[in-house]
């Protein structure tokens, strides 16, 4: 991903985007779906970034906003990147 996009990323941060594909493992090893969920795009960058793979299937989710998708490895590398500058409080 460019620097270019990104910059448009922290720009929409504050823009509402939808986390999809998050499947979260019970205690019973039943998997419990746990999206879709709209949140704002920066919190979601970051909900998505922090998900212990231990604990979550994140190889298929994605952050979907307006003309932008992002899936985990694009949201870790932003997190790293960025870190709570991404993070928008409501």
């Amino acid at each position: 991903m460019a620097r270019d996009a990104d910059i448009t990323i922290l720009r929409k941060r504050g823009m509402l985007a939808t986390v999809r594909g998050v499947v979260a493992h019970s205690v019973g090893g039943a998997e419990v779906e746990t999206a879709p969920c709209d949140m704002l795009l920066g919190n979601a960058i970051l909900h998505v970034a922090r998900l212990d793979a231990s604990v979550c299937t994140t190889a298929a989710a994605s952050v979907v906003a307006e003309g932008i998708t992002l899936n985990c490895e694009d949201c870790r590398r932003l997190a790293l990147k960025y870190g709570d500058k991404l993070e928008v409080r409501e």
